[in-house]
């Protein structure tokens, strides 16, 4: 893991942070590896050790590495469930403007749903299917009025996020949904349940049948919907 001496003009702990994501970018370290002890890293990068700590701490917070009992800090093999993510907050402080949202989840799912329907396996298409399913079974279990709850919702879309079998995609995909169906909640009544099961319904037998025109329709459709219904909330 090479490491350079830090300079003192900008933070220190955030210039001891872009060092380790360095290490991670150039493969020096890799998840599962254990990192350089507080003494031995403060020592290499000619800093305070109370810098480093901070700087350890704030990546086990972003869920990057753990420490072990006795045994050192060790970068993470995924991302753990509950840990602070940094993109998202960021995401979240900026301008919540109907029409960026929109637009942004408009490009952003039109890809990937496409790259689902070109990677999607059948077992990939099995779990799509079972999503659109359980949708419509509750659909008879409540009354035309009713509405869709976001968690079905978000189930659904990060099945089909899944069947692109891209990591970053997935990643990235997966805090864009959240911060999205979060907004929704604070600013919007959901969907009518029996619409977003006809939609979902419509996306999964498009992504079965590889048809473009079809996906391309339906996904227009929704983002039309989205749009009008924020505009008619501000």
């Amino acid at each position: 893991m090479n490491l350079s001496f830090i300079k003192k003009k900008e933070k220190v702990t955030d210039q001891v942070l872009s060092q380790i994501k360095q290490a991670l970018i150039k493969g020096e370290l890799k998840p599962g590896d254990r990192i350089p002890g507080v003494i031995e890293l403060a020592e290499k990068l000619g800093v305070g050790i109370s810098s480093v700590r901070e700087a350890i701490k704030m990546l086990e917070s972003l869920g990057a590495v753990e420490s072990r009992q006795g045994e050192g800090t060790f970068v993470c093999n995924t991302l753990k469930e509950g840990a602070a993510n940094a993109f998202e907050i960021q995401l979240a402080l900026l301008p919540q403007v109907a029409d960026y949202l929109v637009e942004f989840r408009e490009v952003y799912e039109t890809a990937y749903t496409h790259l689902a329907m070109e990677h999607a396996t059948a077992q990939d298409l099995t779990k799509v299917e079972a999503a659109v399913i359980a949708l419509e079974d509750k659909v008879k279990q409540k009354s035309p009025e009713a509405l869709v709850e976001s968690e079905d919702e978000l189930s659904f879309h990060r099945t089909v996020l899944n069947c692109t079998h891209n990591p970053y995609i997935i990643k990235i995909g997966e805090v864009a949904l959240d911060l999205f169906f979060d907004i929704l909640q604070e600013r919007l009544e959901p969907l009518p349940i029996i619409e977003a099961a006809r939609d979902h319904r419509d996306i999964y037998e498009a992504v079965k049948r590889k048809d473009k025109e079809a996906l391309e329709k339906v996904l227009r459709k929704c983002f039309t919907w989205w749009s009008s219904r924020f505009k008619n909330n501000e």
